[in-house]
């Protein structure tokens, strides 16, 4: 009788101990799913914050004078990563970081492109230019 008792007990406590280990394997998945969520949301909001730097400063140009010149710079990499930025037919601005694009629409008149570094931008008989001289 008292080898079954053992049994019985040793049983349990493997039982006990596999629904424990799967448990923890459990919380620890679910935990790092939501933290490379997180990251990857991250990473989608910094292309979009990439865009909207040179957007602003679009909208910026847009809304002045003739006459309006600056200049402005974008970052050569963002968090040690690089990435692109593109003017596409002169509708899109296009910022690719990492594995996220980010498009904004340009509003009429807007020509040139954006590039990594320092920008000039201006605008000159209704129409805002970008590196154009």
């Amino acid at each position: 009788m008292g080898f079954l008792i053992k049994s019985q007990s040793a049983v349990e406590f493997i039982i006990l101990t596999t629904f424990m280990l799967l448990t923890v394997v459990v919380f620890f998945s679910i935990v790092s799913t939501r933290v490379l969520e997180a990251k990857e949301e991250g990473d989608r909001i910094i292309a979009e914050d990439i865009a909207n730097i040179a957007f602003r400063e679009i909208e910026i140009a847009k809304q002045s004078n003739d006459g309006y010149t600056r200049f402005f710079r974008m970052p050569q990499t963002v968090n040690g990563v690089d990435y692109s930025i593109n003017v596409i037919d002169n509708r899109e601005l296009i910022v690719e970081y990492l594995d996220f694009e980010h498009i904004r629409f340009l509003p009429a008149n807007v020509t040139g492109n954006v590039i990594k570094g320092l920008n000039k931008i201006s605008k000159v008989s209704g129409v805002v230019s970008i590196n154009k001289d």
